[in-house]
């Protein structure tokens, strides 16, 4: 379920299909902490304990590799970060790694492990006056819960997640964007309309992900109204927002979107391009279902059109993944 940053570890999706949540989740810490890692110039601040600079050094390494869509490498180098927190008794870091860890074992498939070290991190954070990570860990338990098929209860946590955020004063375009989704997937018109244009006010300056993601939930409300040009101009935004963050789960939603305007507008040409590069996205992230989706998109596009011409390309990938696996076999192994 999720942008996901790439918001880092967890939440959701968008399109005119069905709709997949992003996986969103390590937060302002850890990315002020990557900041902090990459900085250069000026004086060098005090040297951290050793536990302390391995939990940091681990939490940094297992982003790396989450982003790199390596979750099982990630796995382990947040739970080695998790372990080096405890040591240095950080609670912050401790509440990050558990919410890392669950951002992680969902992207995995592994809903049980997500369930519990979400749940273990919402203890913490709960109990401890900071509160530190509180609105990403009730929205990776969104997603969490969207991505088993409970409904309402990842509508509680995404609005959990919201009223934590603004109580905080940090930004809660993400959650808008997850509760507008699930609002579309409801067919809760109105309220789908009333969350995406909230999200797309509030996602001004936040990161590429949660703004293009904003921005294909508006480009959807565009088209329900019929002002395809709009929703086009929004698809192109989210398109170069996605590429700056290599992005593959929002480049692949934004190139469906993309698709079915072009194919509605009498470009079967651009659809049958914009549905092959989704296509081979979804094969790179290993999500067959979404493979299978656009397959029947691909063969409905070439019955009307004649576009594409050869269907077998990817006939042959959808019977053999190993044939377009590039992500997998560059994890390690």
């Amino acid at each position: 379920m999720a942008r996901a940053a790439k918001p880092s570890p967890l939440s959701g999706s968008r399109r005119a299909f069905r709709p997949v949540m992003r996986v969103i989740a390590l937060s302002a810490l850890m990315a002020a902490l990557l900041a902090f890692a990459a900085g250069c110039g000026g004086p060098l601040p005090p040297q951290d304990p050793y536990h302390l600079a391995q939990a940091k050094d681990s939490l940094g390494r297992g982003n790396h590799w989450y982003q790199r869509g390596c979750p099982s490498e990630a796995i382990g180098w947040f739970r080695a970060g998790l372990e080096e927190a405890r040591l240095a008794d950080r609670v912050d870091l401790i509440v990050m790694a558990l919410n890392a860890l669950g951002a992680a074992y969902l992207r995995a498939g592994d809903l049980d492990s997500a369930a519990l070290a979400l749940e273990r991190a919402l203890d913490l954070s709960s109990a401890d006056p900071a509160k530190p990570e509180l609105p990403t860990v009730w929205g990776n338990l969104g997603s969490l819960a969207y991505q088993a098929g409970r409904l309402d209860d990842a509508r509680d946590f995404w609005l959990s997640a919201v009223a934590e955020a603004e109580r905080r004063g940090s930004n809660p375009a993400l959650f808008h964007c997850d509760l507008a989704r699930l609002a579309l997937v409801l067919g809760q018109d109105e309220e789908f309309r009333s969350r995406a244009a909230l999200a797309l006010t509030l996602s001004e300056g936040v990161s590429e992900a949660v703004r293009a993601d904003a921005l294909n939930l508006s480009a959807q409300a565009a088209l329900a109204d019929g002002n395809k040009a709009q929703a086009e101009t929004y698809l192109l935004a989210a398109l170069e927002l996605d590429r700056v963050g290599e992005n593959q789960m929002g480049l692949a939603q934004d190139l469906e979107t993309l698709a079915g305007l072009e194919a509605s507008t009498g470009r079967a040409a651009e659809a049958a391009a914009s549905l092959d590069r989704a296509f081979f996205l979804w094969a790179a992230l290993g999500d067959r279902s979404a493979q299978r989706r656009v397959m029947g998109s691909l063969e409905e596009l070439s019955k009307t059109s004649g576009i594409p011409k050869n269907l077998k390309p990817y006939q042959d990938v959808i019977k053999n993944p190993k044939l377009f696996d590039p992500m997998e076999r560059l994890c390690p192994q």
